[in-house]
């Protein structure tokens, strides 16, 4: 399949829809929490039930695409997205709001694991990786608008024409999809489905220790991430105050440092390689990391301070996403839908472990959010140096 702007578009369109169901609705969640008379937490919960969902099922959806190919799991994926979206979009007390997000997170996971899938599907490391950056650059744009989005519909409308909003994003992105993007993976290619061979490839990958590094890695960044998205809207609105229709802006300014770094990537990646690139990326995250361990000395440090550390934490990401990802697939074989598979479920479990540990250490303060990033941070870039010497050291013997 050749990468055209119109495929790279429907493939950005259709990696965005997780980061539109989780960022689009984090403006109203004191908002949901006040209409559903319930405890914020419990709200910000919603967020990790998704995160678990959608994590654990990547892990089956991986090789039933290695078996049936990407286009009929994606468009299924589509559609149980569509129903999940409904379900919140009416919901009216806090147990179904869940329930609906449980079941937006299952059509969200098989239209997840596809896409890397779907783009290395007859692709070098490096050209992956390329791709993957034009990808995510597009991508990009989904949790920038999407607080922005969100924020909008709140303001005129209420928190239930979000996920209806949502909703007909998965009619579109189905549509395009469609339209324009053929089957990548052949018959003749295709492994056959079993239980069996699923734990045996699984096995064999996190057997290996290069392989499981690399996923490590980005799954502990990752959480960092995903804890940022569970505290930010309680940070930014409830304790510094800052209106709902204005947080989509401050948080996009994650997004955009995330999309420079994408375009860099794009545009050297091929000429250094992406261990070049992720090796300078990492420490960018690193010093975030250190940089919010000093925030919490303070006792009410400036909201500036925070948005910058957060921006040098995210912004990696645009890098590391594609870095993390290509570093596991060179060394894995031919396993494409289950390699994805593995580094999206532990991404996302520890995703929702680091939203949920933010939430259970709520104090009404920044430090759970803070905290809970630097030290995923740290322990990121503590296994990716042990996972990049250890492949060295493979590589010479």
């Amino acid at each position: 399949m050749k990468l055209t702007y119109p495929i790279i578009l429907v493939l950005g369109l259709l990696a965005g829809l997780t980061p539109m169901a989780i960022d689009a609705y984090l403006p109203s969640i004191p908002t949901i929490a006040k209409e559903l008379d319930t405890d914020i937490d419990l709200v910000q919960m919603t967020v990790s039930m998704y995160l678990i969902v959608f994590a654990f099922l990547q892990i089956l959806f991986g090789p039933i695409s290695d078996a049936l190919g990407r286009r009929r799991v994606i468009v299924s994926g589509l559609i149980v997205y569509g129903i999940g979206s409904l379900i919140c979009a009416f919901a009216q007390q806090y147990e179904m709001l869940l329930i609906g997000r449980a079941v937006q997170a299952f059509g969200g996971a098989a239209v997840a694991v596809c896409v890397p899938a779907l783009v290395k599907d007859g692709m070098s490391i490096n050209q992956f990786a390329k791709a993957m950056s034009m990808v995510m650059l597009v991508m990009a744009l989904a949790p920038l608008a999407a607080p922005i989005i969100g924020g909008g519909i709140l303001t005129l409308l209420s928190w239930h024409y979000i996920f209806a909003f949502l909703f007909v994003l998965s009619v579109i992105a189905m549509m395009l999809f469609l339209i324009t993007i053929p089957e990548t993976l052949p018959p003749e290619k295709r492994t056959p489905f079993s239980f069996s061979n699923a734990i045996s490839n699984y096995g064999r990958l996190i057997k290996n220790p290069t392989v499981l590094g690399y996923i490590a890695a980005s799954a502990f960044y990752f959480g960092g991430m995903m804890s940022f998205i569970t505290g930010a809207s309680f940070v930014y609105i409830e304790l510094y105050g800052v209106d709902p229709a204005h947080f989509g802006f401050l948080v996009g300014l994650n997004v955009i440092t995330m999309m420079m770094a994408s375009t860099i990537n794009g545009r050297y990646v091929e000429k250094l390689g992406t261990e070049i690139l992720s090796k300078y990326a990492i420490y960018v995250a690193l010093s975030a990391s250190i940089a919010m361990i000093v925030l919490m000395t303070f006792e009410r440090p400036p909201l500036v301070f925070i948005i910058a550390s957060s921006m040098l934490f995210m912004g990696p990401m645009g890098i590391l996403g594609s870095g993390f990802m290509a570093g596991a697939l060179r060394h894995a074989g031919n396993h494409n839908g289950s390699v994805t598979a593995l580094a999206g479920t532990s991404r996302f479990a520890f995703g929702a472990l680091g939203g949920a540990t933010v939430s259970l250490l709520h104090n009404g303060t920044f430090t759970p959010m803070l905290g809970t990033i630097a030290t995923c941070g740290i322990i990121s870039f503590l296994i990716y140096r042990l996972t990049i010497r250890y492949a060295g050291a493979t590589t010479e013997q």
